[in-house]
């Protein structure tokens, strides 16, 4: 089971103009409520599970429709045509496996008809051609499709399936291409959202959540990474194990060098979610919701942003109060060595150093500078240049190629 909370709608109503949510699938209101306090001013819904449905009866709301229906009569009822017609809405297909969610039913229950327990290929036959500027998100495409790795896993062996019916589902998905972008998300259990090409070629993502398995680690067999190359240190360095990799970790830039392929040998880390290129713009992090990661991590990333100081705000912004960002960036005379632009790395933006009144580098940024434009209230716990294994006699190569040399500037904050 999904949930609209994955993606961001106060988003869809300030940028689109979005009012109305049409969802198919009441159950205990949660997704209608957050709609609601993201700013749409209307919802409809129906449900078909008699208990559900009385229950929504109780939590009387204005500005809620719910209807004691199945969803192919809700969606083909004059009230949803109408508001079709005039509304720009979302669309939430959400109606399957009736109460089965809520522990009421079993998952393979024949109380009810195909149609009634998986209706989704009919929903989208009777949407097509009526929802030209408006968002369709599906939820638990897994259903159709088994082939994906969803957050979730795999369909599990107690519900109802369709999988025979994929290319059935793919056929009437592709119809949607004419007026929409239609695009698949691993998340959760699966979704699809069909956005409206009236709209932009920028589609929503979902949120990115503390948690979401977006990634696989793996260990690089060949020359190993910055992260690799910090354990030694840090696991000598108490403050790591025991105040900043604490909780839910969001490790930007990460790659196939992330904090957490060594997770286990920070006890406290709870979870570590990987934000990389396929997911997004590590500048902005737009997909990734305000104050809701613990701590922060990156190595080796803010040189490739094009604007440091957006990024090292962003990346703030994202932390929760008393959480800390982890940061290490490669130190101008250490990495670069006075030729610039990078020999070693074409796309570094940026050089880095702690501090100076004047650098060899025409792009160099001085960290204590770049702190001081940090917007939210924060306290720096340490900035130190990473200098302890540099063999500064060699002749002029990637110290960072070998297994021993950081190379780089380790800046710590908390935000407060």
């Amino acid at each position: 089971m999904g949930s609209l909370t994955r993606f961001p709608l106060e988003k869809i109503v300030q940028d689109y103009h979005v009012a109305h949510l049409i969802e198919t699938g009441y159950g205990h209101g949660h997704s209608c409520k957050a709609a609601l306090i993201a700013g749409f001013k209307y919802v409809k819904s129906c449900e078909v599970y008699k208990p559900l449905f009385d229950k929504s009866q109780t939590e009387h709301n204005d500005n809620i429709t719910v209807k004691f229906s199945n969803s192919i009569e809700f969606l083909q009822s004059p009230d949803v045509k109408e508001t079709l017609e005039k509304e720009r809405c979302v669309i939430f297909l959400d109606a399957h496996y009736p109460g089965a969610d809520y522990g009421n039913e079993s998952y393979k229950t024949k109380h009810w008809d195909q149609e009634t327990r998986l209706p989704l290929l009919s929903e989208m036959r009777i949407l097509h051609n009526q929802v030209s500027n408006s968002i369709v998100i599906i939820d638990d495409c897994r259903i159709y499709l088994k082939d994906i790795k969803f957050g979730d896993g795999v369909l599990p062996d107690y519900a109802e399936h369709a999988f025979s019916r994929k290319d059935e589902f793919l056929e009437i998905l592709n119809k949607f291409s004419e007026t929409h972008f239609i695009n698949i998300h691993p998340e959760d259990t699966g979704y699809v959202v069909l956005w409206p090409k009236s709209f932009g070629e920028t589609p929503i993502k979902p949120w990115i959540k503390p948690g979401d398995k977006n990634a696989k680690f793996y260990i690089n067999r060949g020359v190993v990474g910055t992260t690799c190359m910090s354990l030694n240190r840090r696991l000598m360095d108490s403050r790591f194990t025991s105040r900043w990799f604490v909780g839910n970790g969001l490790d930007i830039g990460g790659g196939s060098d992330s904090i957490g392929i060594y997770k286990s040998l920070f006890p406290l880390i709870q979870n570590i979610t990987l934000y990389d290129m396929p997911q997004g713009d590590a500048q902005y992090v737009e997909n990734v919701q305000d104050s809701s990661f613990d701590f922060i991590h990156s190595a080796h990333c803010l040189e490739h942003m094009v604007n440091p100081s957006i990024a090292l705000n962003n990346w703030i912004r994202v932390l929760k109060p008393k959480g800390y960002l982890i940061m290490t960036i490669p130190d101008e005379d250490l990495y670069e060595q006075k030729i610039w632009p990078s020999t070693f790395n074409s796309d570094h933006k940026h050089t880095f150093t702690i501090f100076k009144e004047k650098s060899w580098s025409p792009v160099s940024i001085n960290i204590i500078d770049l702190l001081k434009e940090i917007k939210f209230n924060i306290e720096v716990v340490k900035i130190e240049q990473l200098n302890h294994s540099y063999l500064p006699g060699l002749p002029r190569i990637d110290q960072t190629r070998t297994p021993f040399a950081e190379s780089g500037i380790e800046v710590i904050i908390k935000k407060i």
